[in-house]
């Protein structure tokens, strides 16, 4: 009977071990599991991290980039216009120095015309006095 006893105990001994063993088998999987899933949340969660973070990015990127074109086109619009400006000022001098030289011509014939009239008027005040003396003069000798 001690051998009945001893192998029950044995046995008993033997499956309490290998349902220990068994349990501690199912605790370290069920810890691994748990340590995989932990790992994979993790990960999920890092992706989702990096997702927004990612997103942040690229639409600062596209805002620095549209910026960029925008202030491109600015300074190309403003060089166009500035080139404009000065096409339109030299256009305007010139039109300003033509109409400047015109005047001048006026001004300088006006001048040259009322030159002449007055050296005409000196011409004729010097004939009528000529003739004024030479009248006095006939009449003089007419007298004597």
């Amino acid at each position: 009977m001690r051998f009945i006893v001893v192998s029950a105990v044995a046995g008993w001994l033997m499956f309490g071990t290998g349902a220990f063993v068994q349990a501690d088998e199912f605790s370290s999987f069920g810890s691994e599991l748990t340590d995989e899933v932990g790992s994979m949340a993790s990960e999920a969660k890092s992706d989702m991290q990096a997702t927004p973070e990612q997103m942040a990015e690229d639409f600062k990127a596209q805002k620095d980039e549209m910026q960029s074109e925008m202030k491109d086109k600015r300074e190309q619009m403003k060089s166009e216009m500035k080139g404009k400006r000065e096409q339109m000022r030299s256009e305007m001098k010139g039109k300003r120095d033509k109409m400047k030289s015109e005047m001048k011509g006026k001004k300088d014939a006006l001048k040259a015309k009322k030159h002449d009239m007055k050296k005409a008027a000196k011409a004729k005040k010097a004939k009528a006095r000529k003739h004024a003396e030479d009248a006095v003069e006939s009449l003089e000798h007419a007298e004597h």
